[in-house]
């Protein structure tokens, strides 16, 4: 009888011992689950070169944004351009306050979706934004986007809707077609010269090239609606204010199977040759 209550204790140690055990187990294997991929990660002390933003999409599913961005990667690293693939929108404001005015060219690639900590969702900071600075640095920062309309939609909160186009380039009428769905857009000589990948394709929010004001400009017009650089409206295309920054849409279309990887690689590399 008097071995009963050693056993029990012994019982009751073992299964503190045991659920400690599996409590530890589960900690370690949440650490495990939020290890950062690797793919996601800016090195604070040699930031890339570019930064493609895949955490939220439109237009264009997050696995098909992935594998575009796989593409542009591998493209532009054989050529010795460093890139970096992140869904965290924290990574893109940290970077990008990193390569404000240092002296070289970045470019950053959305795929419909502007992510809300380089500009606050619903317009909520119209001037000074993190992109706005980036842009207006004389490095020539590029930002280019695929998919849906360029700063329509933000990764929080509210849309942005027409304003962040016309704010980030102090433009306060400028709108890209939304009237018009599947518009022809034929390769320019210049597309032909600088994008060998792109063929002539249907876009679906095109940009206006009658609503260029103050220092803006259409650097390069890969592809018009009527093939050359009189057309009306362009996809894709490089905007340039002056010797400042860039903004670049290619392949407005909404869940078309295009060459994005390939042209948004043709276009990066014609940048750092610039």
């Amino acid at each position: 009888m008097r071995t009963y209550p050693r056993f029990i204790i012994i019982v009751f140690i073992v299964f503190i011992f045991s659920l400690s055990s599996c409590n530890k187990m589960e900690q370690i294997e949440e650490k495990a689950t939020q290890v950062v991929d690797p793919s996601e990660i800016v090195l604070e002390e040699s930031p890339v070169d570019v930064l493609i933003y895949v955490g939220k999409t439109l237009w264009i599913r997050p696995e098909n944004a992935k594998i575009e961005a796989e593409i542009t990667r591998n493209l532009l690293e054989s050529q010795g351009i460093q890139v970096g693939i992140t869904g965290s929108d924290e990574s893109v404001r940290d970077w990008m306050l990193q390569t404000t005015a240092n002296n070289s060219l970045n470019v950053c690639i959305l795929y419909g979706t502007l992510p809300y900590t380089i500009y606050p969702s619903g317009n909520a900071q119209p001037d000074d934004s993190v992109l706005e600075k980036w842009i207006e640095s004389t490095d020539g920062d590029t930002v280019m986007n695929h998919a849906d309309y360029f700063g329509y939609n933000s990764s929080e909160g509210k849309a942005n809707e027409r304003g962040a186009l016309q704010n980030l380039m102090d433009i306060p009428d400028i709108e890209l077609d939304v009237y018009t769905h599947n518009t022809k857009m034929i390769v320019t000589e210049e597309g032909r010269t600088l994008t060998p990948s792109l063929d002539n394709f249907s876009s679906d929010r095109t940009f206006p090239l009658d609503q260029f004001e103050d220092e803006w400009f259409a650097e390069k017009i890969l592809a018009t609606d009527t093939g050359d650089l009189q057309g009306a409206f362009a996809d894709p295309i490089i905007v340039r204010d002056v010797d400042r920054g860039r903004i670049v849409i290619a392949f407005h279309t909404l869940y078309k199977d295009d060459p994005k990887g390939e042209v948004a690689a043709e276009i990066i590399k014609y940048l750092f040759a610039e």
